[in-house]
């Protein structure tokens, strides 16, 4: 649940930003300004809304019962979390692994990509990762992987595939494609064991940076 929570620590930060320190005309306020009260929370709306949230999630039953327990502030933190987050399009990766295929140019600006990869699909929705499968993102993560086992050199980004072919395994729509995958994505991951850098070995792959 740990990107559950980032969700709320990004959320509330969304209300503490301070918006008036770069313009000073803002910044002092009248008392004589009177200030609209907030519009009451509708309970069954939240839940609604809410409800969609955990469906698109896709988490486990038991994940999604431990949600639903949650106090009504909590979940309206989260149903806020969701629109302050800035969810970008995964055409936008699919583009970026294709053009890696082509020309596999391992520079500072390629490792910043495939550490926002990782964390997208880390931490975005359920329909977000369909359409990043749809858009055969995982053939193009295994294709790129295996290129990683011709050349040692790229045993750096080979890495950061590993971290998203895993966030991928630790989404049902994401395990599904791997299980039933045809171009062997799990036989490319047991080959990892040959990097001479531990870290990309399976036995001992480390959390990926947040």
């Amino acid at each position: 649940m740990d990107y559950i929570e980032d969700w709320v620590d990004r959320a509330m930060s969304c209300f503490y930003r301070d918006r008036d320190k770069d313009d000073p005309g803002k910044a002092h306020v009248h008392d004589d300004v009177i200030f609209a009260p907030p519009a009451p929370l509708d309970p069954a709306k939240v839940d609604k809304d809410f409800e969609c949230l955990v469906k698109e999630l896709g988490l486990s039953e038991e994940k999604q019962q431990e949600m639903h327990d949650y106090s009504m502030e909590k979940k309206m933190s989260l149903l806020v979390s969701q629109h302050c987050l800035q969810t970008e399009d995964a055409s936008h990766f699919i583009g970026f692994l294709k053009n890696l295929q082509q020309s596999f140019v391992i520079d500072s600006n390629t490792i910043r990509q495939l550490q926002d990869l990782v964390i997208s699909l880390r931490t975005q929705n359920y329909s977000y990762l369909e359409s990043f499968l749809s858009a055969s993102g995982l053939k193009l993560l295994t294709e790129l992987l295996n290129q990683c086992h011709q050349q040692y050199a790229l045993e750096q980004p080979a890495l950061f595939f590993l971290y998203a072919l895993r966030a991928l395994l630790n989404s049902p729509n994401g395990r599904a494609a791997v299980l039933h995958d045809e171009q062997h994505v799990l036989v490319s991951i047991a080959r990892s064991v040959d990097f001479r850098d531990f870290k990309c070995k399976p036995d001992y792959l480390p959390e990926p940076p947040t």
